[in-house]
């Protein structure tokens, strides 16, 4: 069976071996890490996960997890992720979503177990973005999210075909690449750019925000 090794390694890191592994080791594991990952695979082996991370990984969909019911955890970030169609499926507790593709939230409406939730850097749509996230404010869920100013210019870089965000980190401004369509380690290299850099930007060629990683090698 052909296997990606970034699926191999991390389960090679939760029971000691890759795969194949015994129904008895697979009940045991109740946490996976999963990092840059080009095919992902065989999740649904691991019924007993209660925490999910994935990082840096494309494609990733729901259909990727959404077996595991006992799933409270899940955390998707600096990846091609893009649809949240069925997550209202499990049972999250938390849920993070940071500097993905995302563009529609409102399936977390029907999330009635959720307490938290981050979804900073996607290029939400102006719904998810003034209604939704108030929404999900106004039932007690803890969200975070990115500010109008570098929401409005992931949105305008996206729109354009051009898949960077901006995201606010601290008192920097950043951007990144999610996905692997552009970097082999997305949640790497995150240039600081100025609050003139952003307004350039969303004035400007959304190209434009390619020559900010000029010269940062594709493996860094």
């Amino acid at each position: 069976m052909r296997i990606d090794p970034a699926v191999d390694q991390a389960i090679r890191r939760a029971v000691g071996h890759g795969l194949p592994v015994t129904e008895e080791e697979r009940e045991s594991v109740d946490s996976l890490n999963l990092r840059n990952a080009k095919e992902i695979t065989d999740l649904g082996l691991f019924t007993s996960l209660q925490r999910l991370i994935i990082t840096g990984s494309d494609p990733v969909s729901v259909g990727h997890f959404s077996m595991i019911e006992g799933l409270r955890t899940l955390t998707l970030e600096d990846s091609g992720f893009s649809d949240l169609s069925g997550i209202e499926s499990l049972s999250l507790l938390s849920l993070a979503i940071p500097r993905n593709w995302v563009t529609d939230i409102s399936p977390v409406l029907n999330m009635s177990t959720l307490l938290q939730i981050d979804v900073t850097g996607n290029p939400l749509s102006e719904h998810s973005w003034r209604h939704v996230i108030p929404a999900m404010r106004d039932s007690g869920c803890r969200v975070k999210a990115s500010g109008e100013l570098e929401w409005r210019l992931t949105v305008h870089l996206h729109s354009a075909g051009v898949r960077i965000s901006c995201y606010k980190n601290s008192e920097d401004y950043r951007l990144c690449r999610p996905g692997l369509g552009l970097t082999d380690l997305p949640q790497y290299a995150h240039p600081i750019v100025s609050l003139e850099d952003v307004r350039e930007l969303l004035a400007g060629d959304p190209s434009a925000a390619h020559r900010y990683f000029e010269g940062r090698p594709r493996l860094v």
